[in-house]
C-alpha cells in the first residue's frame, strides 16, 4: 500500500508537468502561439489533445484565423472519433465498428481509415487484431479492486489466460483474421470460420481495434486536414505521448519533458528541445493523468494496455522510452516502435538499427536519459 500510495503521489505532482499535458512552448521573440480548444456542445476527440498554433504569423487577421483554425480542428476532431471508433456505429460512416459487423464484406471506408489500414498492413503489424483482448484490458484498468482486476488480468491465470491464449493464437494467425485492401478505398475484414465459431462461443464481437495506437493515427489525421487546408504553423500532443508538428515556418521550439519512473517513484528526467516538422512517441508503462488505461495493484505492480500478439499477454521492456523522427508521422513510427517496446527487454542492436533509419531514440540507463541517434 506504501508503495502504491507514494507511486499515486507522484505522478499527482508529475501531471503537471507531464509529457503532453506540460508542454512549455519557447517562443522566443514570437507573438501568437495560442492554444486552441474546439468547439463545444460536439463530440469529438479534442480532450485527449493539445494544440498550439502560431496566429497572425504572415500577417494574417489573428482574430479570424483562430476562428476558422478552431472550426476546421473541431470538425476534424469530430470526423476522427467516428472513423476510428470501434464502440459506436455512426450515420452514413463506415468506421472500424462497422468493419468488425461485417466480417468478410467489401465495405467502402473512409479515405482516412483505408490510409490507416495500409500502414498497419505495410508493417506487417498485428496489433490491432487483439480486438478482443483489449477489451479484457480495459475491463482491467477500470477495474475498482485488485479482486476484480485479477478476474481479467491474464497473468493471474484462470478463465483470462485461457482466453487471452487463445486470442493471441487467432491474432497472430494472418490465416485467421486479416485485413483485405480492395482498392478504391474498399475494404474486406476476413475472418476464418474457426475464428467465426469460437468468436460467437466467446463472446467476442470485434476483431480489430486500433487500441493504444489509436492517439497516434488520430494525431496524423488531425495533422493531416490542417495542412491539407494549408494551417502548417501548429503542434499537436496528446495526452498519451503522441505529438506531431508542422511547423517548419516561425522557428518555434517546443519542450517535451521525458518522466522516468524508478520502482514506485516518477520524475521529470530530461527534455527533448525541437523545433520544425516533427513526431514524437513516448510509451510508458505508467500513468501520468487522471483516466488513463493503467491498473496499479496495492503491491505496486502495473498492467498495461501493451499486449503482445505472441502469447497475448502485456510486456514492457522498460519503464519508458522514446522515438523521435523527423521524416514520419505518429503512427508510422509506433508501428516501429512497439516490436521493441512491447518486449521482454531492449533490444539495443534493433534499437541502432532504427537509430540508422532517422528515428533517434531516447531511453533511459541507470538514471540518466540516454540518446541513440541525432537529432
Amino acid at each position: 500500500m506504501k508503495l502504491r500510495a507514494a507511486l499515486l503521489i507522484a505522478l499527482l505532482v508529475i501531471a503537471a508537468v507531464s509529457f503532453g499535458i506540460g508542454i512549455n512552448a519557447l517562443v522566443g521573440t514570437e507573438a501568437g502561439l495560442q492554444e486552441i480548444s474546439a468547439l463545444s456542445g460536439e463530440m469529438n476527440c479534442s480532450e485527449d489533445f493539445t494544440f498550439y498554433y502560431n496566429l497572425g504569423y504572415d500577417g494574417a487577421d489573428a482574430t479570424d484565423e483562430r476562428r476558422a483554425i478552431r472550426t476546421l480542428y473541431s470538425e476534424a476532431a469530430g470526423d476522427a472519433l467516428e472513423i476510428f471508433s470501434a464502440d459506436s456505429e455512426f450515420e452514413g460512416r463506415n468506421n472500424v465498428f462497422t468493419l468488425n459487423s461485417r466480417p468478410n464484406e467489401a465495405v467502402s471506408v473512409d479515405a482516412a481509415l483505408y490510409e490507416a489500414l495500409s500502414l498497419v498492413e505495410a508493417a506487417g503489424a498485428r496489433y490491432i487484431y487483439l480486438a478482443p483482448l483489449y477489451e479484457q484490458a480495459y475491463s482491467l484498468v477500470n477495474s475498482v479492486s485488485d479482486a476484480e482486476a485479477a478476474e481479467f488480468d491474464p497473468r493471474a491465470g484462470g478463465a483470462a489466460a485461457d482466453f487471452a491464449a487463445g486470442i493471441a493464437r487467432f491474432a497472430s494467425d494472418p490465416g485467421a483474421v486479416r485485413i483485405e485492401l480492395l482498392g478504391d478505398n474498399t475494404v474486406r475484414l476476413a475472418v476464418s470460420e474457426e475464428y467465426l465459431e469460437y468468436a460467437a462461443e466467446n463472446a467476442v464481437e470485434r476483431f480489430i481495434d486500433f487500441g493504444w495506437l489509436k492517439s497516434a493515427f488520430i494525431c496524423d489525421y488531425l495533422a493531416g486536414t490542417l495542412a491539407a487546408a494549408g494551417y502548417t504553423r501548429g503542434a499537436l500532443f496528446s495526452a498519451d505521448g503522441f505529438s506531431r508538428s508542422l511547423d517548419d515556418e516561425t522557428g518555434v521550439q517546443y519542450s517535451l519533458e521525458i518522466p522516468h519512473r524508478e520502482g514506485g517513484s516518477v520524475s521529470a528526467i530530461g527534455a527533448l528541445e525541437l523545433g520544425g516538422t516533427f513526431s514524437v512517441v513516448l510509451l510508458r508503462d505508467y500513468p501520468m493523468n487522471e483516466g488513463e488505461d493503467y491498473y496499479i495493484y496495492e503491491n505496486g505492480v502495473i498492467r498495461s494496455m501493451f499486449i503482445d500478439p505472441a502469447d497475448g499477454l502485456d510486456r514492457t521492456a522498460a519503464p519508458e522510452i522514446a522515438f523521435c523522427s523527423f521524416d514520419s508521422g505518429c503512427a508510422e513510427l509506433a508501428l516501429k516502435a512497439a516490436p521493441l517496446y512491447i518486449s521482454e527487454s531492449l533490444d539495443m542492436n534493433a534499437l541502432e538499427t532504427l537509430a540508422g533509419e532517422g528515428v533517434t531514440v531516447y531511453y533511459t540507463d541507470n538514471g540518466a536519459l540516454r540518446e541513440i541517434g541525432a537529432h
